[in-house]
């Protein structure tokens, strides 16, 4: 680990480890895969996933152990394939929710439990993951997703939190207001 890394988690050291997120990603999307293939997207809509599917720069319910730093994001994005997993992750994710993350649209003729969840707060957890891997396309796809949720009168709501707010806030560079990368 290097020292930057060491820093950005001010001590803690329950952090996985890129190789172990790189490997629970692989496995999932695994699974992912599978239910997209044979239509049986409630094995997603069931699934835990969401650490190591999405990583971010904040503790989650597993502490520091899923949480990435500037030098964790550099070594991921350099991981052979990760990107392209990643991204495809995100992909049928959102085809598990009837949205299409590629034409930014809602699927034409959704599959009956190929519909919204009600898990804002992984759709909160995708978006900030997008974020902080800069991965803009794929960011407004999912903005765009939520903003359509908000617009047909879903809460973004988890726990009384709520979910939305950073989703639906966006700079003119298509990123997030508060977003310090140049």
């Amino acid at each position: 680990m290097d020292i930057e890394s060491i820093i950005y988690r001010c001590g803690v050291s329950d952090f996985v480890g890129c190789e172990q997120i790189v490997r629970q990603q692989g496995e999932t999307l695994g699974m992912f895969r599978d239910a997209e293939a044979t239509g049986e997207w409630s094995r997603i809509h069931g699934a835990h996933y969401d650490w190591w599917m999405f990583p971010k720069d904040q503790p989650s319910s597993y502490g520091y152990a899923y949480t990435v730093g500037p030098a964790d994001i550099a070594e991921l994005r350099r991981a052979a394939g990760f990107i392209a997993d990643y991204l495809d992750g995100v992909r049928i994710l959102l085809l598990a929710w009837g949205w299409d993350l590629d034409r930014h649209s809602f699927v034409d003729q959704p599959a009956h439990d190929q519909v919204w969840q009600h898990w804002p707060i992984r759709l909160e957890k995708c978006g900030r993951s997008l974020r902080l891997f800069d991965e803009r396309s794929a960011y407004a796809s999912v903005r765009d997703y939520a903003l359509s949720l908000v617009r047909d009168g879903v809460p973004l709501l988890y726990r009384g939190r709520d979910c939305g707010d950073f989703l639906l806030e966006q700079g003119s560079d298509g990123l997030s207001r508060g977003d310090s990368r140049p």
